[in-house]
Parts: C-alpha cells; sequence; structure tokens
C-alpha cells in the first residue's frame, strides 16, 4: 500500500514537470515570433538612377513595369483610366477611360491580362494587355486600394493592416495577411508591387513605402523616398503613390500630379542596422528587391519548424501523460482491490464506527 501511494506521488510529480516543460517550450518559440515581430525593420533610403517624364495630369493609383511600358491606373470620378506609357519617353501609346461611375485604383498583371480594382464599386475590371478591350469583370467585398501579383496569387490592399491573398481566376480569398510593423498592425497599406517572396506597400499619405515578408506579414523595411518630394518639379504635387520594379531590380516610383517617374535603388540609411537579425545591408544597387537576408528570408522556414517541434513536443508528452494516467488508475484499482479483502473485522470494531 505505501509502495502504491509512493508510486502515485511520483506519477503526479512527473506529469507536473512534463507539462511545465512542454508549456515552457511554447512559451519560448512564442517569445521568439513575438520578439520577430517586435523589432525594428531596417531603414533604407533611395538614391536616383534616372527620371522620366510623367504626366502631371495622371493621379496615379496602380503601376507596373512590363516590357519596357508602364502600365498605369489613375483615379478620381470622370477622371479614372487605363494606359500604356513607353517608360524612355513618358509618351501615352495607349488609354482607356472608365465609366465616370468608376473611381480606378490598383493595377496588376496576370498573363495576358490586366486587373484594375475600382475603389468603392466592388468591381475589378478585366482588360486584355494587347488591346485594352474589356473583357469581363470579379467582385469583391469592401474598397480597393492596391493589387499586385506575386508569381502565384494576386494580392490586395483595402486601405487596412490586412492584406488579402486572392485566386486569380475567380478573385475568391484563399488567405489574409496582417502586417506588422515594429510590433504594431500597420494601416493604410495602399499601392503595392510584389515580388516571389516580398510584397511593397505604399503608406497612404507618407513619404516611405515598407517592404513585408509576405509569410509572416513583418515589415522588415522601411524605405524613405522623401528626397523624391525636393526636386523642384515634384514640390508640391500629390503624394506617392506608384511603385514598379524593373526586370533588372530597380524600382520605379511616382506619384498622384507628379512629372516625373523616379528609377531609383535602395540603400539602408547610414548609421541604421536592423534588430530583426536581418543580415541584409548590401549596397549592391542592382539586387534592391532581392536584399532579404538571411534571417528575414529563413524567418518563415523557421516558423514553420518551430510548429512542427512543438507538435512533436505535444504528442510525446500527451503520450506520456496518458501513460502515467494509465498506470495511475491501475494502481488505484490495486488499492481497491486490497481493501476490498482485508481481514475480517475483529470482535468490537464494528460496534465502534
Amino acid at each position: 500500500m505505501e509502495q502504491a501511494s509512493s508510486m502515485r506521488r511520483a506519477l503526479i510529480a512527473a506529469i507536473i514537470v512534463l507539462s511545465g516543460i512542454f508549456s515552457g517550450s511554447l512559451g519560448a518559440r512564442e517569445g521568439e515570433n513575438v520578439s520577430a515581430s517586435d523589432s525594428h525593420p531596417l531603414d533604407m533610403q533611395v538614391a536616383v538612377i534616372e527620371n522620366y517624364s510623367h504626366d502631371s495630369n495622371a493621379f496615379t493609383q496602380g503601376l507596373l513595369f512590363h516590357q519596357g511600358y508602364l502600365y498605369e491606373s489613375t483615379g478620381r470620378y470622370g477622371n479614372s483610366s487605363l494606359r500604356e506609357v513607353e517608360l524612355s519617353t513618358g509618351a501615352i501609346t495607349r488609354s482607356v477611360a472608365l465609366n465616370e461611375s468608376l473611381f480606378g485604383e490598383g493595377l496588376a498583371l496576370v498573363d495576358s491580362t490586366l486587373i484594375q480594382l475600382t475603389w468603392k464599386n466592388n468591381t475589378a475590371l478585366v482588360w486584355n494587355l494587347s488591346d485594352f478591350t474589356l473583357l469581363g469583370n470579379l467582385s469583391y467585398d469592401g474598397e480597393g486600394w492596391g493589387l499586385c501579383n506575386d508569381g502565384e496569387h494576386l494580392i490586395m490592399s483595402n486601405g487596412t493592416d490586412v492584406l488579402t491573398v486572392r485566386n486569380p481566376d475567380n478573385f475568391s480569398i484563399i488567405r489574409e495577411i496582417q502586417v506588422i510593423n515594429g510590433g504594431s498592425p500597420q494601416s493604410l497599406l495602399n499601392e503595392l508591387e510584389c515580388d516571389e517572396e516580398y510584397i511593397w506597400a505604399n503608406i497612404w499619405g507618407n513619404e516611405s513605402f515598407i517592404r513585408i515578408n509576405s509569410t509572416t506579414g513583418y515589415v522588415d523595411q522601411v524605405i524613405d523616398a522623401g528626397s523624391l518630394l525636393e526636386d523642384e518639379s515634384v514640390s508640391g504635387t500629390g503624394v506617392l503613390n506608384g511603385i514598379a520594379i524593373t526586370d533588372s531590380g530597380e524600382f520605379l516610383l511616382t506619384g498622384k500630379n507628379w512629372p516625373k517617374v523616379f528609377k531609383v535603388n535602395l540603400l539602408p540609411t547610414p548609421g541604421s542596422s536592423p534588430d530583426n537579425g536581418s543580415s541584409d545591408t548590401s549596397s549592391d544597387s542592382n539586387n534592391s528587391s532581392g536584399q532579404a537576408g538571411q534571417s528575414s528570408g529563413t524567418e518563415g522556414e523557421t516558423s514553420i519548424i518551430n510548429k512542427i517541434i512543438s507538435l512533436v513536443l505535444m504528442l510525446v508528452v500527451g503520450t506520456m501523460i496518458i501513460t502515467a494516467t494509465v498506470l495511475m488508475i491501475r494502481l488505484n484499482r490495486q488499492g481497491q482491490t486490497h481493501k476490498g479483502t482485508r481481514s475480517p473485522m475483529r470482535g468490537g470494531e464494528e460496534d465502534e464506527r
């Protein structure tokens, strides 16, 4: 009896210890993720390589680069349009006006079609790239702000801190990405540009744009483009609101009613260093869009590995707890058996009860 009781106490102690170890492991891993999301992104700046003419009447809402041309969505009711612009000259080679009831917004290329968002009409227009023929439309809930193609899916902003990843065929939502900048949700996400790993987002009304890890939603770079507004021709115009990436990795930036498009490289701001472990502070101007950094580039893989390890720990500890519980039940049953077969009471014991 005493031995069984000791074993039960030992099993209870083991369960408590195992639970503590498991909780501590999960807590540590959760802490790692919180640390990553709370970290300060790397501060970047732009270095102008060249500038090109741009129609100052264009209220730029969406921008992309394809085969030497800019494709641009312009906004405002009664003035919204879809345009093809020759980058080298700024000449508008093709243009189609939107219905006066539509306010043009973000723009993305999908195969041989252009998909153009509208602000409050819950409708995306699908255009033929070759001749700007309207092929149809796609529906969505809420406002449309920015749109880009990451090579597999469309990513859309609506002015909040949440991006939606969408099926390019039917515009259905596949998943959502909450964008976290320095530990806080980053709202007012506007015009977007994508590559296979990152999302570049203009912040509405801000002179900066950000780089977002498309797996985690964490912002790992903040790019200050305020120096472009110091250009005499740009001063006093609208806000930054056009991001495109060339085939060689340079960025093309413009804004609402800007008379210029700037080709720039992204460079780390002197004295800036990230505290999120990103090691990419390369000043190689031809690889701006690939400045992931080893740590930030593997952040998504690390998160997946952590989840797998946590799952394995959960299974192991759960199995051990179940085993210990079964042993305790057996010991209790043995104790009950001993009590039920004890020696007959001696004379007088029953009266004392």
